[in-house]
């Protein structure tokens, strides 16, 4: 049910969890009433986010608020999504930043499901890099998987930053790489977008899926 056509973030999120990857806590709303009951029930401050069928990148059409602090803002915040976007939202719980990861799957014609994993977010565009494996993938492989990028260097720590919990990473794409082995057969596609990553976890923050049609 969670992967009907149409699935929100917040459903997506919840299957997420199901397969024993951390994800942020979201609701997904079709009214400012329910909008606002979602934020009081998860506490400011949260984040915003369109939830519209086939938005793929939120941040480029304007979709997403960050640090909504209350009812008031909630409610200018709903109105301009639904009036450009459309009524659907997601009312995430707000976590610190930190390194981003995307994990997707990606479907080829031969192989069938993979597992692709590369930096997300604004460092994407300085570590243009992807590594691709068949699932599913050992906790070990996930993270030979991972420290094939660049970007892991990101995620040891640099300029002082704290080093993220690459045990976590490794351990998320490997759960990731369980959920595409028993669904991929139904999906075209699937990504989480982004993975924040930190000192003591990771934490999902949206997902998309596209099914096969």
């Amino acid at each position: 049910a969670r992967l009907a056509d149409g699935a929100s973030g917040g459903e997506l999120l919840g299957l997420l969890r199901d397969y024993g990857i951390p994800a942020v806590r979201a609701a997904s709303a079709s009214t400012l009433a329910d909008a606002l009951a979602a934020a009081a029930d998860i506490g400011y401050p949260v984040a915003l986010k369109t939830d519209e069928p086939g938005i793929a990148h939120k941040t480029d059409v304007g979709g997403v608020r960050l640090g909504v602090a209350g009812p008031e803002e909630l409610t200018t915040g709903y109105a301009d999504l639904a009036a450009r976007l459309g009524p659907r939202v997601a009312v995430c719980q707000l976590v610190p930043q930190g390194p981003e990861l995307i994990v997707g799957m990606a479907r080829d014609p031969a192989l069938g499901p993979l597992i692709v994993t590369g930096p997300g977010g604004v460092l994407a565009d300085l570590f243009p890099e992807r590594t691709v494996a068949l699932p599913p993938l050992t906790i070990s492989a996930a993270a030979s998987s991972v420290s094939r990028l660049r970007f892991a260097e990101v995620l040891a720590g640099v300029r002082g930053s704290q080093p993220c919990d690459t045990a976590a990473v490794a351990a998320a794409i490997a759960a990731f790489s369980v959920l595409i082995g028993e669904l991929g057969d139904w999906l075209e596609a699937f990504d989480v977008n982004p993975l924040i990553c930190g000192p003591s976890g990771v934490l999902a923050v949206d997902a998309l899926a596209i099914l096969r049609r």
